[in-house]
């Protein structure tokens, strides 16, 4: 493990930019002109080297971290350029986001109200009144005292404790409240820092000889640009923090947040210094690997350089597999080399092309494969899954070390994630098929404009047979033609989706929003009773959004639930499923968005994963079970404290476990083999394109005995 060294920084001069407020027809005449040179204005702000500030137009930006809530100790720490002197009664800093609102905790601990810092829980406030120059602006809180700082200086403290929500960068929930202006440089980190530490590090960009480097929770500096997604430097495994670029009008076509070149003074900064390693994190895959798979990602390194001067080459790069249950079930291992954004069709292969297994692999190359560039550059590491590997071993590789030039470095890893396991394959079984449930999220809209790419990438990559969808709005027909399936749902921007690579014949409901069933024949010649459907939501209050607050009496969740969500799925069972029943063998399966939790979940052990609630006699899932039907993830994952993953909204850390989404299913000859809630891309560190995650079973069906 190497010691990093002190980093020199010198100021540079950068060129300006300014931001005007201009008459309207100004205005309209620059954001004309803007559109016209985005894709110029967006090369810019990637080319390597460059310091860059994040650009918030104060109106439709919606710029969110994910970050979950952060008990103290903790700072929060950022520069701040507000678009001019002008300011709304408030304007948020640091903001919660969506389904935010929350009595535990302060959703907005660092806004400008009426012009003045101010901290909303802890009641701190700056004296002077902001500008249009930069400045940095701080919370700290080490479980005593509560600090709030501005240039740092101490504006206020008092001998108060706050947790606070994180979880948006220039909003909260509403574009009322949204900050215009420049942001650079957002920390955040699970220690308080002290004022001595704030002032000789806010003038500085981050290295690891920071006193506090390894309590550092995110950092985003914006210089490699921000498009859909901009990196936090310091994230892991699946809850990576990454900014998600979007819009409060996700269907809107006003530009998003982006980046310009920082015109900060007061920051010190250069390019110009000979390249040296920030950090760098293995992030595994959760993703199953079926049989026969090749290339199936296994794992990403994830490495962060500064500086522009004698580029480090990758020269070596270990590896051990003696984790893996068996080696036959893998044939060759391969490391590419895959850019500077996660999701990116850069495959270089490095070390020649794979090498057969071995417990310990070493690769190498006497003058080094690839040279890094400064920011974010991937590795993957893949893997050839053979065509008899073993249904439920365990598929593990890890990365003790690689050499930059002669540098040995040891990387982070991430911890907690469900282990990578072989699937069968049902393209060479006609006896297995597989099922994807998924809530897209208004038509997959909400990550940029590329959201509905990332949708297809995870619909591919899952090898579903069938999918049941919600909220497809719009999104159908670009599917349909992407998967090559058959297709049903009652019109091409409605909610209910249906698709299915074998045939496919449409049962009426007259439920349509609610319910959509249909009959698929597998090739094995068994027919599967199959719906794709979406239950009422308890709205008094919305529970599955707002439970972790204090103060909730878990009875008027079953009241209503009981009231909606049990109503539509008994009106499922007895007049959409029942009737077409036409003999006892068919094997039924309801895929959906409950909008209800689980009995299954919510039990006195598990109570303290959901904010002290528990147990809870949610009637959907009771029913369900009454009805004979079997929870498909929960009874291969039956330990609700080990496995307690949620569905929703998975990409908000402080709403990470409760499941709403199901696929239950029924009938003889038809037995769940293996079960997984999906919440990470299929192409490693990338961001999720819903807010739901997918419920990805996988079920074997005997053949017809007709």
């Amino acid at each position: 493990m190497v010691t990093f060294g002190d980093t020199k920084t010198h100021h540079i001069n950068i060129m300006k930019y300014q931001y005007y407020k201009r008459p309207f027809l100004e205005k309209a005449c620059f954001f004309i002109l803007f559109l016209l040179c985005s894709s110029v204005t967006q090369s810019i702000a990637q080319s390597p080297g460059q310091n860059l500030a994040l650009h918030l137009d104060g109106k439709d930006n919606n710029v969110k971290t994910g970050i979950r809530i952060l008990d103290a100790p903790f700072t929060l720490e950022t520069w701040i350029k507000g678009d001019d002197t002008s300011w709304k009664d408030q304007e948020i800093i640091f903001g919660g986001g969506e389904y935010s609102q929350l009595n535990i905790t302060d959703y907005l601990p660092l806004v400008i109200e009426k012009g003045k810092l101010h901290s909303t829980r802890a009641d701190l406030w700056s004296k002077e009144t902001l500008d249009d120059q930069w400045h940095h602006v701080a919370l700290t809180c080490d479980g005593t005292v509560t600090r709030l700082y501005l240039d740092g200086e101490v504006a206020e403290s008092k001998p108060v404790a706050v947790s606070v929500l994180p979880g948006a960068l220039g909003i909260n929930e509403s574009d009322t409240t949204s900050f215009g202006g420049l942001m650079d440089e957002v920390r955040v980190w699970n220690s308080a820092l002290s004022t001595e530490m704030i002032r000789e590090w806010m003038g500085k960009p981050l290295t690891p000889t920071h006193p506090q480097f390894k309590t550092l929770i995110a950092y985003y500096n914006f210089d490699d640009g921000i498009n859909d997604v901009s990196v936090n430097w310091v994230g892991k495994g699946d809850q990576a923090y990454h900014i998600r670029n979007g819009r409060v009008d996700y269907k809107g076509t006003i530009p998003m947040a982006y980046t310009v070149v920082n015109d900060n003074p007061k920051f010190s900064y250069t390019a110009d210094k000979t390249q040296e390693l920030f950090n760098a994190v293995v992030i595994d895959s959760e993703w199953d690997a079926d049989q026969g798979t090749r290339d199936d990602q296994i794992l990403k390194v994830r490495i962060a350089v500064t500086g522009n001067q004698a580029p480090l080459s990758l020269t070596e790069l270990s590896l051990d597999l003696s984790d893996m249950t068996s080696l036959s079930d893998i044939s060759r291992v391969h490391i590419y080399y895959t850019g500077k954004n996660a999701r990116s069709n850069t495959r270089t292969e490095l070390f020649g092309n794979g090498k057969a297994p071995k417990e310990k692999m070493t690769f190498k190359a006497s003058k080094g494969e690839i040279k890094l560039t400064p920011g974010i550059n991937y590795l993957l590491v893949t893997a050839d899954i053979s065509d008899k590997a073993t249904f439920g071993n365990k598929i593990k590789i890890k990365v003790p070390s690689f050499k930059l030039d002669k540098t040995n470095y040891i990387p982070e890893i991430s911890e907690g994630l469900i282990e990578k396991r072989i699937t069968c394959n049902s393209s060479n079984n006609p006896n297995i098929v597989k099922i994807l449930q998924w809530n897209i999220w208004h038509g997959g809209r909400h990550v940029g404009n590329d959201g509905q790419s990332r949708i297809i990438d995870l619909l591919k990559a899952s090898h579903a047979d069938i999918i049941t969808m919600q909220e497809g709005y719009g999104g159908q027909q670009r599917f349909k033609n992407s998967l090559n399936y058959n297709m049903q749902t009652p019109a091409l921007d409605d909610n209910l989706v249906l698709f299915s690579r074998y045939p496919l014949e449409k049962i009426p409901t007259d439920k349509t929003f609610n319910s959509n069933p249909g009959k698929i024949t597998l090739p094995n010649g068994r027919q599967l009773l199959v719906n794709a459907c979406w239950l009422r939501y308890a709205y008094r209050p919305e529970y599955s959004c707002n439970y972790p607050n204090s103060g909730h009496d878990p009875r008027i969740w079953v009241a209503e639930d009981s009231i909606r969500a049990l109503v539509d799925m008994k009106h499922i069972l007895e007049k959409d499923t029942k009737p077409y029943l036409t003999n006892d063998e068919t094997p039924v399966i309801i895929g959906g968005d409950f909008n209800s939790c689980s009995h299954l979940d919510w039990t006195a052990a598990a109570a303290p994963l959901h904010y002290g609630y528990g147990p809870v006699p949610f009637p959907t899932t009771i029913y369900m079970q009454s009805e004979g039907y079997k929870d498909s993830f929960r009874e291969i994952n039956p330990d609700e404290v080990s496995r307690p993953e949620g569905t929703f909204a998975v990409i908000y850390g402080q709403l990470r476990v409760s499941r709403i989404d199901f696929l239950f299913y029924k009938g003889k000859g038809i037995k769940a083999i293996s079960s997984k809630i999906v919440k990470t891309t299929p192409e490693i560190d990338d961001v999720w394109a819903s807010d739901h995650a997918a419920v990805l079973t996988t079920f074997e069906v005997s053949p017809s005995s007709h």
